[in-house]
C-alpha cells in the first residue's frame, strides 16, 4: 500500500492549479486549470511509452501526461469537496475519475493516428496518478522499496539511492527538470504548512511515515535533497538482537533501564541506525505510560503503530510559523520546541521523550530530563565520550545557559549513552566486507570534579564483540525488572 502523506487530505484546489513548468513557486493567486488557455492541452499528444507487455510493475514515463490527468482530477475533486470525505473515500473517487481521464486522453490519441494504450500502461498510469495525488510521485516508487535506505538528489536527473548494506547506483530522473523538482517539493512542503521557495531556500519535512528529507535549492546551482528512509518503524529490542545490533544480555540491560526510567542518549555517526535504536527503545515502555514526542521535525511516527503499542501518545511537532510577525517580532502560527516543553506540564505525563537533538531542542531535552521520568533522544558524536560536549556546545551555541549550567544537566540528568556505528566486517568463507550496525559501547555519566562530567563504560568491545564491563551505581534500580525477565 502507498504510505498515506501525515496530513490529512491533499489540498487539490492548490494541486490542481500547480504548474510544473515554471521556473520558480509563484506566490500570487492563480486561475484553475480548467479557466487556462493551455497550448499543452491542445497540442498533440506525446508519443505513448515502450509497449512492456501486461506486467503491473510497468511504469509509465510520459509525466506531461500524467500531469494533465492528475490536474483533472485534482479539479474534479476540488469541485466535488463533499463534506466528511476522509482520505479513502477521496482515493476511492480519484481511482474512478482517472479511468473516464484517461479514455479521454486516449481518444486525443487515437484521433492523432496513435496506437492504444495496452492495459498495463492505463494501470501504471493510473498507479502514477494517484501516487502524484496522495503520495509523493515520481520518488514514490523509491519510498515503497524496501530494499533503499538512503536517496540522495543532485538536480532532477541525478539521482543515487543506496540499498541496505550497499554502495550507491544510480536512479531514473524524477522530475522533467530542475524548476520542476523545485515545484513539486514547494507543493509537497505547503501540504505540511512549510515553505520552500527563493525566499525559504531550505526544507526540512516527513515524506510519509518512515522518511525524511532535507532539501535545498535557489541558492545552489541545482537543487539538492538527502533522503533517509527508515524500514524499521515497529521494531523492538529482540529484533535488534536478531538483526545484530547487540547482544540478548545488552537487550535486557537496556529494556530494563528504559523501564526504571533511565534517560538515555542514543549517539553515533549519520545512518548508523541511531532512530531505529531509539524506537526499539521507546516500544519498551509499558503501552499506558502516556507519552509526548517533541520533535523539530516528525520522524518517529509512533503513531502509525496503533494503540496496543502506545495507548496514550501525545506526538508534537515544531510549526516555523509564517512570515508575518506578531506584536513581540515572533512568526505568526510559530509553536517551538519550548512552547511545547512548557505545554506538556499541563498533559498529566508518564513521560516527555524529545527526539533528535540538533540545537535548540537540547533546552526541550534538559526539562524532559529534570522531570527524572527517563527521557529518551538521539545525538550525532563521533564517540560516547564526546556525548557530554556534544550537549555542551549545542546547548552553548543555543546562548540560554551557561557551560556550567550545561555540564550539570549531563552529568545529573543522562544516565546513559549508547552508542552506535557502522563497523566494517568481513566474511570469512568469501572473503568479502560489509558495513554492518553495532552497539559499540555504554556509558554512564555522573558529577565529576571541578563542574566536569565523569564517564564510565559500562560497555565495551573487546576482541569485537561488546560485553558488560562494569555495572552502573544505580544497579540496583533495575534489578525488579531483569527479575521480571528473568521468572
Amino acid at each position: 500500500m502507498t504510505p498515506q502523506q501525515p496530513q490529512d487530505l491533499p489540498d487539490f484546489e492548490s494541486l490542481a492549479i500547480l504548474d510544473l513548468e515554471d521556473s520558480a513557486v509563484s506566490t500570487t493567486p492563480l486561475t484553475p486549470l480548467a479557466q487556462q488557455p493551455d497550448a499543452r492541452r491542445d497540442a498533440a499528444p506525446a508519443a505513448p511509452a515502450a509497449d512492456q507487455g501486461s506486467s503491473p510493475s510497468t511504469r509509465f514515463t510520459d509525466w506531461s501526461i500524467i500531469t494533465r490527468i492528475r490536474a483533472d482530477v485534482a479539479n474534479a475533486l476540488a469541485e466535488e469537496a463533499m463534506p466528511g470525505s476522509d482520505a479513502d473515500d477521496q482515493r476511492a473517487r480519484a481511482a474512478s475519475l482517472v479511468g473516464s481521464f484517461i479514455d479521454d486522453e486516449e481518444s486525443r490519441r487515437l484521433d492523432s493516428g496513435l496506437v492504444r494504450w495496452t492495459n498495463a500502461e492505463r494501470r501504471a498510469i493510473t498507479q502514477a496518478v494517484l501516487e502524484s495525488l496522495f503520495g509523493f510521485g515520481r520518488l514514490q516508487p523509491l519510498l515503497d522499496d524496501p530494499s533503499i535506505e538512503n536517496i540522495e538528489i543532485y538536480g532532477y536527473d541525478d539521482v543515487l539511492i543506496q540499498r541496505t548494506g550497499n554502495a550507491f547506483e544510480q536512479a531514473d530522473p524524477i522530475a522533467e527538470s530542475d524548476a520542476d523538482l523545485l515545484s513539486t517539493l514547494s507543493f509537497h512542503a505547503a501540504q505540511q504548512s512549510k515553505s520552500f521557495d527563493p525566499a525559504h531556500p531550505r526544507l526540512h519535512m516527513s515524506l510519509g511515515p518512515t522518511a525524511r528529507l532535507y532539501a535545498t535549492g535557489w541558492v545552489v546551482p541545482k537543487p539538492i535533497a538527502t533522503i533517509r528512509v527508515h524500514r524499521l518503524v515497529d521494531v523492538t529490542l529482540d529484533d535488534l538482537v536478531d538483526l545484530d545490533l547487540m547482544p540478548p544480555e545488552l537487550a535486557q540491560f537496556l529494556r530494563a533501564a528504559v523501564r526504571a526510567k533511565k534517560s538515555i542518549m542514543v549517539a553515533g555517526a549519520q545512518g548508523a541506525g541511531k532512530t531505529t535504536l531509539l524506537r526499539g527503545l521507546i516500544n519498551e515502555i509499558d503501552p499506558w505510560e502516556k507519552l509526548a514526542i517533541l520533535e523539530s521535525v516528525a520522524e518517529l511516527h509512533l503513531e502509525q503503530l496503533g494503540k496496543e503499542r502506545h495507548r496514550r501518545l501525545v506526538p508534537l511537532e515544531a510549526v516555523p510559523g509564517s512570515d508575518e510577525k506578531d506584536a513581540n517580532g515572533h512568526p505568526i502560527g510559530e509553536i517551538t520546541m519550548d512552547d511545547w516543553a512548557r505545554d506538556t506540564f499541563r498533559m498529566n505525563l508518564d513521560r516527555m521523550i524529545v527526539g533528535e537533538i540538533l540545537g535548540p531542542e537540547v533546552i526541550a531535552m534538559f526539562e524532559a530530563m529534570q522531570t527524572g521520568a527517563g527521557s529518551l533522544s538521539t545525538i550525532h558524536a563521533k564517540s560516547s565520550a564526546a556525548v557530554p560536549e556534544r550537549v555542551v556546545t549545542l546547548a552553548r551555541k543555543d546562548g540560554r545557559v551557561t557551560e556550567d549550567f550545561a555540564r550539570r544537566q549531563v552529568s545529573e540528568n543522562i544516565d546513559l549513552a549508547v552508542y552506535v556505528d557502522l563497523v566494517k566486517t568481513r566474511n570469512p568463507w568469501t572473503g568479502e566486507s560489509s558495513l554492518n550496525r553495532r552497539i559499540t559501547d555504554v556509558t554512564s555519566y555522573t558529577p565529576g570534579e571541578n563542574g566536569q562530567v565523569a564517564s564510565t563504560q559500562l560497555w565495551g568491545l573487546q576482541d569485537g564483540q561488546i560485553i558488560s564491563k562494569m555495572a552502573p551505581e544505580w544497579m540496583d534500580d533495575l534489578r525488579p525488572y531483569l527479575d521480571e525477565e528473568a521468572a
